[in-house]
């Protein structure tokens, strides 16, 4: 029954994977070495209980925290000696399906734990049996659409008749994601599309006292995970707003706080609003006054890019820097009627 439950859970996955091959979908393969125990039971026979191991393995993302994983895994060639009442040796090489939720901890945009729980099918010569199958590692996004990983996994209690054993494998893996590939090209593509503004007519040769309206402009800051301070290195990219707001007293700025999805709602929320307060607090200190300032976090809310990639969510953790239109007063350089 155990066989049949796991193989069918199996069969069931790989008909599933092309469905599901869109922005969740990875592909990866792993190298390692692997332990059998219980395997040399047999004084002065000849046995091995450690070989070289070698597999593929395929995945997909729901969301930074839960994936479903499927491997198979050559486990290396053993010859073994049991002893269940009798003497069983064989020589023979070892092989391995798993399937398993993979449950995933981000530390950053890079880092991440993650531990498995699954089902194993195993493949001895003609010994077949299932057993419990556990892992856990840690894996880094070394490119954006490459991650590297280091993993500890024991099949517990695989047996079949004479044949019992556990088998524990370190791994050292390298997997591509086939959605962080899409959104960077998605991404590069919007900011090609981008266009640089018009510029500005030249003066003419009549000086006039006019009344203008000043076009509402809007500029971003983008912050790093979990960070609420502004960077130093982009203050001076205030000089212009600053200088703007200083000519024309009658102008406002409106700053608006922005996060991605990691982490809860309610701790997003105030880290946008602590993000969106370091740049006022920064304006204050350059002499604008706070009654010319709305100041506002809205967490999570309207994401400008995909939450499910790196660069996305590196957009996402932004402020919103608005300064509205307004009528002010100036005197131009225009050309003289006839």
């Amino acid at each position: 029954m155990r066989k049949t439950v796991v193989a069918a859970s199996i069969i069931g996955a790989m008909m599933a994977l092309p469905v599901i091959a869109d922005d969740g979908f990875y592909l990866g393969g792993r190298l390692g070495g692997s332990q059998l125990s219980d395997a040399c039971n047999v004084s002065a026979a000849p046995c091995t209980d450690s070989g070289f191991s070698a597999g593929v393995y395929t995945g997909y993302d729901w969301n930074d925290y839960i994936a479903l994983e499927f491997a198979y895994d050559w486990l290396g060639s053993y010859e073994t000696s049991f002893v269940d009442g009798a003497e069983y040796r064989r020589d023979a090489n070892l092989s391995a399906i798993t399937l398993a939720p993979k449950f995933s901890y981000p530390f950053n945009d890079e880092w991440a734990i993650f531990g498995k729980v699954g089902a194993a099918y195993t493949m001895y010569d003609d010994r077949k049996s299932t057993a419990l199958m556990g892992g856990i590692g840690l894996e880094y996004d070394f490119a954006t659409a490459w991650s590297g990983r280091l993993e500890y996994q024991r099949i517990n209690d695989a047996k079949d008749d004479w044949f019992n054993t556990d088998v524990d494998t370190f791994w050292l893996g390298i997997s591509y994601s086939f959605g962080n590939a899409s959104g960077a090209a998605a991404t590069a593509a919007a900011a090609s599309a981008t266009q640089e503004a018009p510029a500005e007519e030249p003066p003419v040769v009549e000086a006039v006292v006019m009344t203008k309206t000043f076009e509402q402009v809007s500029g971003q800051e983008n912050f790093e995970f979990n960070s609420t301070q502004l960077n130093e290195n982009t203050k001076s990219d205030y000089d212009p707003l600053i200088a703007l707001m200083q000519d024309h007293p009658d102008s406002t700025v409106t700053i608006t706080g922005y996060t991605d999805s990691s982490g809860p709602e309610e701790v997003n929320q105030r880290i946008s609003e602590e993000r969106a307060e370091s740049i006022a607090a920064y304006l204050e200190s350059q002499g604008i006054d706070r009654s010319r300032m709305t100041v506002s976090g809205m967490g999570e809310a309207n994401p400008i890019a995909d939450n499910s990639t790196k660069e996305g969510r590196a957009q996402n953790r932004r402020v919103e820097i608005t300064v509205p239109e307004f009528e002010y007063t100036t005197e131009e350089m225009v050309e003289k009627t006839q």
